[in-house]
């Protein structure tokens, strides 16, 4: 009997196991997609599975546990965040987890640039008024881009990529990222604390994974300290921002400008307030995507669940099972 791959949700997302398929099936894997994600289904499916290819279903504890009993061998993440895997209880059952951290990087750093650059330009706005039958030229509200300053928050590989196209505009960039040593950025200055950041910048841009710690980084403290009025940004996780303080900024005159693809209830209420606000443009959580993004990221994910097969150690492990690592 071919050992069994559980797909928790890859075919409700992409609409095929295409991808996996000609990863998989060569070394005789069996990729058997879950009827449901709740936790009940997934843990009966689990019982019998070597491996976990996961997209966006939470696996929690007794997910893992039922899986661990099966000798599974890998949680696949097919994503960058683990914030749907209980990955301390994977490994403390000897499970390992993987993720797919450097898929999608451009693609994410240039819907950055594009929902400042529509922002500061107001070209959502302006788009839609001739649509619907306007012809008219903003007066005020519209700055020059080139010379401002774009504060970084958090420096990984897209703060990286985000930077370099932002410098390429002429804004000046200066970046927050306690974690980042030595400080190896040419052309940008650090700030030592994210109110230095923040409280001169034009622009704000959000790349800092979302912990326990900074869930609401943008609060309303925060904002207070926002001096300029800025284009506030974010792509990173919808946790980082306090949408109400944030709203309550766009009120007030402390920001100029939301410009989201991530909130921290996706998809956003109908009813709530900033999807009809008019200085606030929102995207669908699509700043991952492309055909080839998408490609990759399967294929990556797809990979590790071979290497385990094999007996390789991963490409990209999230936890460190030390001796608990199976062979």
């Amino acid at each position: 009997m071919p050992e069994r791959v559980l797909v928790t949700d890859t075919v409700t997302v992409f609409g095929s196991l295409d991808v996996e398929r000609a990863v998989l099936e060569p070394l005789g894997l069996d990729l058997v997609p879950a009827p449901a994600t709740d936790e009940a289904t997934l843990a009966r499916e689990a019982r019998s599975a070597t491996a976990l290819l996961v997209v966006y279903a939470r696996i929690t504890e007794p997910v893992i546990v039922a899986a661990a009993e099966a000798g599974c061998r890998v949680i696949a993440r097919c994503g960058i965040g683990v914030d749907n895997i209980d990955v301390e209880a994977a490994t403390r059952h000897g499970v390992q987890v993987t993720n797919v951290p450097d898929y999608c990087l451009d693609e994410v750093a240039d819907h950055t640039l594009a929902l400042l650059l529509c922002a500061a330009r107001g070209v959502v706005q302006a788009a839609s008024e001739v649509r619907e039958g306007a012809w008219q030229v903003p007066r005020g509200g519209i700055r020059r881009i080139q010379g401002r300053r774009l504060a970084l928050v958090g420096i990984g590989r897209i703060g990286r990529r985000v930077g370099a196209r932002a410098r390429a505009f002429g804004l000046e960039v200066i970046g927050f990222d306690p974690y980042l040593s030595p400080w190896d950025l040419e052309g940008v200055q650090r700030a030592s604390s994210l109110v230095e950041a923040i409280s001169e910048a034009d622009f704000i841009s959000l790349h800092a994974p979302l912990t326990p710690e900074n869930r609401h980084l943008i609060d309303a403290a925060a904002v207070a300290a926002m001096r300029r009025a800025p284009v506030l940004v974010n792509t990173a996780r919808g946790g980082l921002v306090d949408l109400e303080a944030a709203r309550r900024g766009l009120e007030e005159g402390r920001l100029s400008a939301l410009a989201l693809d991530v909130t921290e209830v996706e998809p956003l209420p109908a009813d709530h307030p900033l999807r009809r606000h008019p200085r606030a443009l929102i995207t669908p959580h699509m700043a991952f995507y492309s055909e080839e993004a998408e490609h990759e990221l399967r294929q990556r994910a797809a990979e590790e669940v071979a290497r385990a097969v094999r007996g390789e150690p991963p490409r990209c492990p999230v936890n460190d099972l030390g001796s608990r690592a199976r062979g």
